[in-house]
Parts: structure tokens; C-alpha cells; sequence
């Protein structure tokens, strides 16, 4: 069945205390997709962030991200006051500062209130007891080691030394907990949100990065599953190798997987991961795809990517594991960047729908993969949360690019490139077509989501209520008939 969809992060949403969260403006945005024909929301990854504010880079896989949580539903449980909250003021830009200075302290204080032999608080701790208690504690033990790194902690704590992890739990049992009810306080309104949005048609796409930060619970708590040293420093790393864009490839820097140990384990750890991503969420796009056919090894310590080495990755062995756990798992693979047959062959192998970008899609020369038309399982963007909005793109490119895009999507002098090349992204024959709430709007760069290599100023985009237009929904609506969507 043919869908169409948003791709707007939680933050983003229009935010009354310096950022979107899952509050009244995420229901009133259910209803804005609701009533413009649309399908799927889209969202980043929800877990913690930190410096950088990347939903990329998160100390834990599994964790939710507390600066999403919404405050007024706190009011209503009686948890806070009006008066703590304070009054309500529009940003034009997520305010990072104002969240991270405030909303933590008031969580704490909501805690204060709660009752803590809640059962939905007890189901929820025992249930997800398998990532929850490392994760409490990591949080725990990273603020009193002043933020530093686990890697830097004292030894036993940073090697896990059983007697010393026993004294945390009994030394810290109230800020653990308290934790575990920040956790528990965005599971519930989460959870709230889904069960509204299925009801009335929207189905959730959540986002999941393939590796894990170095400083991260899951890296602390699961040393054998990545590739470290008896002292716990990293042998090799994630990235990618030179090309004509990046002279000398991309470092990231993510330690990586011992695949052969996971193997020996039935890739546990993964299954749990997308076992818990399709709690969350309805449909889950799998970033950097071509890392579970053949991955980018570069030796730890390199100053760039150059002397990378192609490793062979788990393969379709991993999936045949999530499949048996994970009824009928509704992924999008993130294909995107240098494939080999190896990665196409697994996506043939997985039948997981792939992704192509527009922008992208101009090719070289006479290969131009947007006159050709793209196959029914996949999904098919504007734009994601890495690209130019789609406005700056078509601003930016040459003249025989630009007379190429005019013909395929027929924009005239008096037309709205942006909205003309939504048409056309629309009419393809993917089953899946997703578009950045900035290109509907025909914004410019100065409100895209990230510019990729940047560490500092991203994820910053607010939209504002006036967005939400009824001519914006009428033209939505209209497009998703004429699309047959």
C-alpha cells in the first residue's frame, strides 16, 4: 500500500518551553497528519544526547531522552505546578541551555512527589530491568565522576568490580530510581502519544543509528561485544573511506562490534535492541545499512580515515535472529553512500525496503537516475535530516542540473520549485515517500536540521503553529489522492 509522510523530529514540534516535546503540539500534529492524508510520522532517534545535541551520538541504545518529556502533562498529574513551570514563551530556535538548566531539576522534583510503589512504575523497572538498571546506574556514577567519561572513572567502577557495582545500588538507590522515573515518565507519555497516533491512522518511523558512542552504557556495560582492550580502549573504529567529497574519508570514532562474539550469542544484544525500538515504534529505519554487509575498520588513533580496512559484517545471519524474535519487523535500510554487491545483496536477501534521496538523484552525465524511475520497495525522500532544505538545493545547483530539474518536475517561472519537486517525489512508484516538514514550508538553509562534520549548532529547528496551514494541509491532502497515496 502506498503512504506518504512527515518527517519532523520531536524537537522540532512547536515548543512552549524552549523545545518541541510529547506534549498538546505532538497531538495536534497527529491531527495535521491525520486530517492531510498522511500516513507515517517520522522522528530522529530518541535517546539521550549530550554535547552536540546529536540524537546520532547517545549514551545509550535504549534510553529515552528526557528533554522530550513534557512538562504540562506533569502539571496535570499533579507532579509540578503552574508556577514551577513557569510561563510559556516561543523560541525560534531549540534552547538547549534553558532545557538543560531546568528541565532535570524539575523532573527531580516531580520524583520528589511520585509514588514510588506505583505498579505501571514496578511493571516498567522489572520489564526493561535489562538496559534500565545499567543505564541508571551509568547516569548515576557519570555525574559523580563531574561528566567524565566512563573510560576515565576510577578503575572499579569503570572495570565493573562486582562488590563496588553492590555498594552503588545501596549507596545510590534514590538517584538510581530516580533515573529509572525519568525513563519510566517518557515510556508513559510516549507510549500515550503512539497509542493516539495508530488510532487515528499515523503509524511512527523511529531512527536507529548502527553504532554506539564509546561513552555509553552499553559500551560500559557490554565490554565483550565491541572491539577492546584488556584496559578497555578501543582497537579499531567506525567510518568511512576517502572519496571524491571526503579527500580523507570520515572518522567517527564508535568502537566496533565483536560480531563473531555476538554470533556466539545469537546476536542477543541486537535482537534486544530492535525488539525494543518496535515497542516505540511502528516502522524503524536501520542508519548506515551497508555496516551489516562489510564495515569500515580504522585502527584507533588514526588522526583520519585513510588506512581503513573493509571488514566482512554479520550478514542476513543477523536478521534471520531478529525475524524469529521480531514478527513481520517493518525496516527501512538506510542505503545510502559507497555499496558494493555484497550490501545489495542483503537488501535482496532481507527484502527491507532501501531509501533514494533527490538530491542525490541527478547522477553524472547522461546517468540520471531521476529519468528512470525507482522500483516499488523503497522509500523515496526530498531530503533528510542530513541534507540541504530543498529550497537551498535547488538555489545551488548549476544551470544544466536546474534545466534537468525543470523538465522532470515541469516548474515554471511563476511556480514554487519546492512544492513542484514534492509532486514529483510524490507521484514515483516507491511505496514510501517522506518529506522534511521544511520542504513543504520552502524554507532555506538557515533552518535545516544538521550539516554533517559540523559538532556545534545543529539540531535546532523549531517550527511554529502558523506552519500547520489549512492551505498547506489542503495541498497535502490534495497531492496524496493525485499520487494515489
Amino acid at each position: 500500500m502506498r503512504s506518504a509522510g512527515v518527517l519532523l523530529h520531536i524537537s522540532s514540534l512547536p515548543g512552549k518551553y524552549g523545545i518541541g516535546t510529547l506534549g498538546k503540539d505532538a497531538y495536534d500534529f497527529v491531527d495535521f497528519l491525520k486530517e492531510a492524508n498522511q500516513k507515517i510520522w517520522q522522528i530522529l532517534p530518541i535517546g539521550p544526547t549530550s554535547y552536540g545535541d546529536c540524537p546520532y551520538s547517545s549514551n545509550s541504545s535504549f534510553a529515552f531522552n528526557p528533554y522530550l518529556i513534557d512538562l504540562e502533562l506533569l502539571v496535570k498529574d499533579k507532579l509540578l505546578t503552574k508556577e514551577e513551570i513557569g510561563e510559556p514563551f516561543e523560541s525560534s530556535f531549540v534552547n538547549y541551555n534553558y532545557v538543560y538548566d531546568t528541565k532535570i531539576n524539575l523532573l527531580s522534583k516531580a520524583y520528589e512527589r511520585f509514588n514510588k510503589d506505583d505498579k505501571d512504575f514496578s511493571k516498567f523497572k522489572e520489564e526493561e530491568a535489562y538496559w534500565l538498571d545499567d543505564y541508571a546506574k551509568y547516569s548515576v556514577l557519570k555525574k559523580e565522576h563531574e561528566g567524565k567519561p566512563w573510560y576515565e572513572w576510577y578503575d572499579d567502577f569503570k572495570y565493573r568490580n562486582f562488590n563496588t557495582m553492590e555498594w552503588v545500588n545501596s549507596q545510590f538507590w534514590y538517584k538510581i530510581d530516580e533515573n529509572k522515573f525519568i525513563q519510566y515518565i517518557f515510556y508513559k507519555q510516549f507510549m500515550k502519544l503512539k497509542k493516539y497516533a495508530n488510532k487515528n491512522g499515523i503509524k511512527i518511523m523511529g531512527d536507529m543509528p548502527i553504532y554506539c558512542a564509546y561513552d555509553s552504557a552499553d559500551v560500559w556495560a557490554n565490554p565483550n561485544y565491541f572491539e577492546l582492550d584488556p584496559y578497555l580502549r578501543p582497537i579499531n573504529v567506525s567510518g568511512c573511506p576517502p572519496d571524491f567529497f571526503s579527500p580523507l574519508g570520515q572518522l567517527w570514532g564508535n568502537p566496533l562490534y565483536r560480531w563473531d562474539r555476538m554470533k556466539e550469542n545469537k546476536y542477543d544484544y541486537w535482537v534486544k535492541r530492535v525488539k525494543h525500538s518496535f515497542k516505540m515504534f511502528d516502522y524503524l529505519r536501520i542508519d548506515h545499512f551497508r555496516g551489516f554487509a562489510g564495515y569500515y575498520s580504522i585502527p584507533y588513533g588514526s588522526t583520519n580515515a585513510v588506512n581503513g580496512v573493509w571488514k566482512e559484517g554479520p550478514g542476513i545471519a543477523l536478521f534471520k535472529e531478529i525475524e524469529k524474535n521480531v514478527k513481520n519487523p517493518e525496516i527501512v535500510a538506510e542505503n545510502l553512500g559507497f555499496l558494493t554487491k555484497d550490501v545489495f545483496r542483503l537488501l535482496k536477501d532481507t527484502k527491507y525496503p532501501g531509501m533514494n534521496i533527490f538530491q542525490f538523484e541527478l547522477g553524472y552525465k547522461k546517468n540520471i537516475p531521476l529519468k528512470k524511475g525507482y522500483p516499488e520497495n523503497n522509500c523515496f525522500y526530498t531530503g533528510t535530516h542530513d541534507n540541504m532544505t530543498i529550497m537551498s538545493y535547488y538555489n545551488s545547483i548549476n544551470d544544466r542540473d536546474k534545466k534537468i530539474i525543470n523538465e522532470l518536475c515541469n516548474i515554471s517561472f511563476y511556480d514554487r520549485p519546492n512544492l513542484k519537486i514534492i509532486e514529483f517525489s510524490m507521484m514515483q512508484n516507491s511505496k514510501i515517500c517522506i518529506v522534511p516538514l521544511q520542504d513543504y514550508l520552502g524554507l532555506d538553509d538557515r533552518y535545516r536540521m544538521n550539516v554533517p562534520g559540523v559538532a556545534l549548532g545543529n539540531w535546532k529547528y523549531i517550527s511554529k503553529k502558523s506552519d500547520f496551514s489549512e492551505d498547506l494541509k489542503e495541498f497535502m491532502k490534495n497531492l496524496v489522492v493525485k499520487s494515489n497515496r
